[in-house]
């Protein structure tokens, strides 16, 4: 196997070798001559099959003010793929190829180059953002990150051809076109997928998300979402759907945020002649201090705590729970539902369920919790943006319902 760093040392020495003896010997030319000697057509056909990159176990051993260059493993979570995960490539130059890019003067890397890379290049929005590999310069960073493609309006994408299909045949795919490297990028960020830890997870999750919602300008982008107050209500509004009929309820909004979503249902439910006292929790203690200082008469509302296993602290129970089904793998859905169900609703109550965004079929809130094993009570209304239908209804389990 040839090692890249070596031959780049050969290059240079080729180099201080041949200026002793002639004039105007340049690096790019000796590379070309090294990398046709050890069978490639070039210089950089050589560093795509070659190039190495070392396991990132650690975010904060990244020397993030140092890194000049993203690359992004983008994968959709599907449930009829090999491995529950499809990954997804794109068409350059006649090749497929993950996402890559130069840091932009002043951009956080992962608040900002993680996000704009996969846009600009092949239209496709982050979610889960995990980095999991550096080179040895450690100045480019590999990320692994879930999501889809992007239909909006307010940030550049690329419409360009894309490759979808299992981790392995990518793999072979990328090997066959001469780009090792890539390849094995591809190998090591599904190799962290598996192996990534809850508490690394949530680690991950907590540094994607507070950065971009404490920046956000308006109160619908802290809380995740990228559109006016309209197509908020449009896309939002129909969980008073969930809503029983009752003249008064509590509310809790589990990953609530700023806490906009549980401050927008008391108006939306006082439309319907329903009295809603809102509440939240989120792991993300800088958020929920934003949720408190942004609605002063809710401030005691709202509570630090992980949707796995956060209760009220004074043993309160919630006439309505809702809970965004990806603040956990799908493999802890059913752990989520049933602690929602033994200690945070109340009596009579329901757990309310959402997957947003446009995830495959297989990936919508009712199938993923038929999927946990729980009996879906009702669904709300179809959710719309600009008029048009987009995403799945959510969907609730009735407290008091088996697994």
């Amino acid at each position: 196997m040839i090692d890249l760093e070596q031959a780049r040392r050969q290059a240079k020495e080729r180099v201080r070798a041949e200026r002793r003896t002639a004039c105007g010997a340049k690096l790019t030319a000796v590379q070309h001559d090294l990398a046709r000697e050890l069978g490639y057509v070039s210089w950089p056909a050589l560093v795509r099959d070659t190039e190495r990159f070392s396991s990132v176990s650690d975010p904060d051993s990244v020397p993030w003010g140092r890194i000049d260059r993203v690359s992004v493993v983008s994968v959709i979570e599907d449930a009829d793929a090999a491995g529950g995960v499809a990954l997804v490539l794109h068409e350059r130059d006649g090749r497929w190829v993950i996402p890559s890019g130069s840091r932009r003067t002043g951009e956080d890397v992962w608040d900002d180059s993680v996000l704009r890379i996969p846009m600009e290049t092949m239209g496709f929005r982050r979610q889960a953002t995990h980095p999991f590999a550096l080179d040895p310069d450690r100045r480019h960073v590999a990320f692994w990150v879930d999501g889809g493609k992007y239909d909006g309006d307010r940030m550049a994408a690329a419409d360009v051809p894309w490759w979808t299909g299992s981790i392995a045949v990518g793999v072979e795919l990328l090997r066959s076109q001469g780009d090792g490297a890539l390849a094995s990028l591809v190998e090591m960020a599904a190799q962290s997928r598996r192996t990534m830890t809850y508490q690394r997870r949530a680690a991950d999750v907590h540094r994607t998300l507070v950065g971009a919602y404490l920046s956000a300008a308006t109160p619908q982008g802290g809380s995740g979402f990228g559109g006016s107050d309209q197509e908020w209500r449009d896309a939002r509004g129909v969980l008073v759907d969930a809503l029983p009929a009752r003249p008064a309820i509590t509310f809790l909004d589990q990953a609530c945020a700023n806490g906009h979503l549980a401050i927008s249902l008391v108006g939306w439910a006082a439309d319907r002649g329903i009295e809603l006292t809102p509440y939240g929790a989120d792991i993300a203690p800088e958020l929920v201090e934003r949720a408190r200082a942004g609605h002063p008469s809710y401030a005691d509302h709202f509570f630090v705590g992980d949707a796995l296993s956060w209760v009220h602290p004074e043993g309160q129970r919630f006439d309505v729970v809702h809970v965004l089904l990806d603040v956990v793998p799908s493999s802890l859905h059913p752990q989520l539902i049933q602690h929602q169900l033994d200690h945070v609703v109340a009596p009579g109550g329901r757990v309310v369920l959402s997957e947003y965004g446009r995830p495959p079929s297989t990936r919508s809130a009712e199938a993923q919790v038929t999927r946990a094993g729980f009996t879906v009570a009702g669904r709300t209304r179809q959710p719309t943006r600009g008029g048009r239908e987009r995403g799945f209804p959510s969907v609730w389990v009735e407290a008091g319902s088996t697994s």
